[in-house]
């Protein structure tokens, strides 16, 4: 077994030596780096660290594409990693070298869209600690929650007013123009999301925030009679918007929040108390001038220029004293058509779906049947949430049947957790509002799941009573309201707030999602909730409870050495905690090394990877701890690879083949524990030397033997039975279309008189083609999904269709019997 090291290939090609000496390469670039800071008025420190950098990361890659791109992303770190102190007070420091994001972007050429995407490549290449790159993390979100926002509020915008004809883009009297409509209500959103920040943690926040500042600025040009700015098309629009009587008492109480917010109490609740309180915030400091009563005269041609210079400058003091992205960049998306394509990329995307517990997921909503929307999504879920459980403030009466004691105790825990999370939840004016919506869940579930259990454990009274069984549930409650709204504390948060730990937590996720969905007939979870839940099990299983702090390594000591396989922990019907865990994990780990087999083209190897894992988990336990799944699972493949003498794939490729999987992330294999120091100090390096110094010497006698060959014949191998996946049942694709999907059997193909089957990679296209009109309705074949009704597909055409079918099919069998038999 050789031990070399091989050098890594993250998003750059490894530099290999040329015929000029690195010198003559870095002469002309350091000249274009100052020519560049000089412009940036940058200091030498962060000009010196910035360049420092830079020659190191040029050691091991070569920087495609345009230079400056990558003096953009050197500067920002060199600049984040600093701070420069101001005549504020003995603490007072702006972030960022005093420059401003935008303007490194300008000088370098560079749109925000392209430095998102290169600055995760810069973190990288030059091994920026995890903090740094979760820092990075945060504020993309951050950034991206904005850019979602930003969609909407163009959209709306639009829809509201009206681009006079002929306008010049850069009016140069006071008049307030169309486009510094636009820039200062942005401004105005921007500001009031900073003022108090803690308030606008979650999308549907931002939203109404955003809503109650196109809502005051609507009103204001209702108010000064601005007619060339209005769109007369508008459904909000006052009757009598255009009549002498209509005044500014009219224009003040005019309200548009329930055209474009559905959860719209909740909206104007916010207009009501958070907004009002962040306007006359900025009124005391001058920030804003006008009527403060009415909060009209903003866009007046007195107050109009002197507000948007000073909204300006309030926002840009902000940006400097955080360091944060610079939102303003935004408004200039608009008239770049080319960048402005681009904000779909920038936006929250869809969740992606885990690959665990797929079957489960309730059917796709009719929302999902057009282009993902995340605004939408997170108004869904909240709604369906509120909807489902707010009218409840109190346990079932089946419930109460534990006793009083039990329900006081479970009462009282309930109650100090809201405390724990008052506290520590960000968003102080809602913090009690989220619990209030997560209490109310937990009631809604806990009767479901307490006539599930006491059919087989009719001791219900020690069910409710347990503390674990209380603060788990509660806590996955509050998890499923804070995604609800889409907030910026991701999980773990949560068990960090209630001090549980993973292991714990992972036992009841499962219990909700089952009774989420099917515990009641109208069920509270969406399919997005859904995912969420699964995906933050499979954080659970695959790293956070293998953390040395873990209970679960307590119960691993007691337990029988080596660890249960595959075929022990699923054949037990009575299995204990330990084998329902390794059940989940060893499930786990197999459909991941198919994913990652299937991308390498290792399909037929996966068997046999699979028994190297399997080995691992079971007899080399402790090459886990503190340490990620997907770490044993990329070695257990590249062993296997060199064991048997392949000749590829490389590392790098398995590492390539890895940022393709739902999951993957780049400190995965960028650190990874290889010692604990007696200080305990831990120390992290790449998964190249964790593979070639602690896990070949762990797993390399296993690997040889199991692998080895005997003369030329392939010694027999004995696998590890591995997990076979629950048969597909058809599924409902949207709920009110009768439109299913099903897993097609390899050696049958049912039929039924009133089926139309398309079969992937099979059926010809036009078949395909055919389906398609008939479930949109096009033409005159229109399908009935009401039940009663008489189908109107033509009988002889669809078994015509159907016999060419199984014809194709009974061929391709043909096909395949004859190469077996070559």
């Amino acid at each position: 077994m050789s031990n070399d090291v091989h050098e890594q290939e993250v998003g750059a090609e490894v530099v290999t030596s040329a015929g000029a000496t690195m010198d003559d390469y870095f002469e002309p670039m350091r000249q274009k780096f100052e020519s560049l800071c000089r412009d940036l008025n940058m200091d030498i420190k962060t000009e010196s660290e910035a360049f420092k950098m830079l020659k190191e990361v040029l050691k091991h890659y070569s920087l495609e594409g345009e230079i400056l791109h990558w003096f953009c992303c050197a500067l920002f770190v060199a600049c984040r990693q600093s701070t420069t102190p101001t005549v504020g007070g003995q603490n007072a420091v702006v972030m960022g070298n005093c420059v401003p994001l935008n303007n490194l972007l300008r000088c370098c050429q560079m749109s925000i869209y392209e430095f998102k995407k290169k600055i995760k490549l810069w973190c990288d290449m030059a091994n920026m600690p995890h903090t740094f790159a979760q820092q990075m993390e945060e504020l993309e979100r951050k950034f991206s929650i904005t850019f979602t926002i930003y969609k909407k509020y163009r959209d709306i915008f639009d829809q509201v007013f009206l681009c006079p004809p002929n306008e010049k883009n850069h009016s140069k009297n006071s008049k307030c123009s169309y486009i510094k409509l636009d820039d200062i209500c942005w401004r105005l959103f921007l500001c009031a999301k900073n003022q108090k920040p803690t308030t606008t943690l979650d999308l549907v926040t931002s939203y109404n925030l955003m809503m109650c500042c196109i809502d005051l600025i609507y009103a204001n040009v209702l108010a000064e009679k601005r007619t060339d700015l209005i769109n007369p098309k508008f459904e909000g629009l006052p009757s009598n918007w255009n009549s002498p009587d209509f005044d500014e008492t009219q224009a003040r109480n005019h309200c548009i929040l329930a055209y474009f917010c559905e959860m719209t109490d909740e909206a104007k609740d916010m207009k009501a108390t958070v907004f009002r309180n962040i306007m006359d915030s900025f009124f005391q400091t001058n920030t804003v001038v006008g009527n403060k009563e009415t909060l009209l005269g903003l866009i007046s041609n007195k107050n109009f220029e002197r507000n948007f210079k000073s909204l300006n400058i309030s926002y840009e003091q902000y940006v400097l004293s955080v360091g944060e992205f610079d939102e303003r960049i935004l408004g200039a998306y608009q008239h770049d058509a080319s960048e402005h394509n681009n904000l779909n990329e920038q936006a929250l995307r869809q969740p992606v779906t885990p690959l665990t517990r797929k079957q489960d997921l309730p059917a796709q909503p009719v929302m999902f049947e057009q282009k993902f929307e995340p605004v939408a999504n997170a108004t869904n879920n909240v709604k369906k949430l509120s909807a489902t459980v707010s009218h409840i403030t109190e346990p079932t009466d089946f419930v109460k049947q534990a006793g009083e004691a039990a329900i006081a105790k479970m009462l009282q825990t309930i109650g100090e957790m809201e405390e724990q999370f008052v506290e520590k939840f960000p968003m102080r004016s809602e913090a009690r509002n989220r619990f209030r919506m997560a209490k109310s869940l937990y009631f809604y579930l806990i009767d479901p799941i307490l006539r599930d259990e006491i059919t087989t454990k009719p001791q219900i009274v020690h069910k409710i009573s347990l503390d674990i069984c209380i603060r788990t549930l509660m806590a996955c409650c509050t998890e499923l309201v804070l995604e609800a709204y889409t907030t910026e504390l991701k999980f773990p948060w949560i068990l960090d707030c209630f001090s549980i730990n993973a292991f714990q937590f992972n036992k009841i996720i499962e219990i909700v999602v089952r009774n989420g969905i099917h515990g009641t007939p109208e069920g509270c979870l969406t399919r997005s909730l859904v995912k969420h839940l699964n995906s933050i099990e499979e954080t659970c299983l695959e790293r956070l409870v293998w953390k040395r702090n873990s209970p679960f390594w307590e119960m691993i000591d007691h337990a029988p050495k080596p660890l249960p396989g595959w075929s022990e922990v699923n054949a037990d019907k009575a299995a204990d905690q330990l084998q329902i865990f390794l059940r989940k994990i060893l499930l786990l780990g197999w459909l991941r090394i198919g994913k990652l087999c299937s991308e390498l083209s290792l399909g037929e190897k996966q068997s046999e990877i699979w028994t190297i894992f399997d080995h691992s988990i079971t007899h080399k336990t402790d090459l886990m701890k503190d340490r990620h799944l997907d770490q044993i699972i990329m070695c257990a493949i590249y062993i296997y690879i060199r064991v048997t003498n392949m000749e590829g794939p490389k590392f790098s490729d398995i590492m390539k083949a890895y940022r393709n999987q739902p999951q993957a992330v780049n400190s995965v294999y960028r650190e990874v524990l290889i010692k604990v120091n007696e200080n305990g100090e831990y120390e992290h390096k790449d998964i190249i030397h964790f593979y070639n110094f602690t896990y070949v010497p762990e797993m390399k006698n296993f690997c040889t033997n199991y692998l080895a060959k005997n003369g030329d014949k392939n010694v027999n191998l004995l696998m590890s039975p591995h997990p076979t996946e629950r048969p597909m049942v058809p599924r409902k694709l949207i709920h009110n279309h009768s439109l299913y999907v099903k897993q097609m059997s390899k050696n049958e193909m049912q039929q039924s008189p009133d089926q139309l089957v398309y079969v992937i990679s099979s059926s010809p296209s036009k078949k395909l083609d055919y389906m398609n009109k008939i479930v949109l309705g096009s033409g005159k074949r229109v399908l009935d999904f009401d039940d009663n009704a008489v189908s109107p597909i033509d009988t002889k055409r669809r078994r015509m269709e159907q016999q060419a079918i199984l014809d194709e099919r009974k061929a391709e069998r043909k096909k395949t019997a004859r190469q077996q038999d070559e």
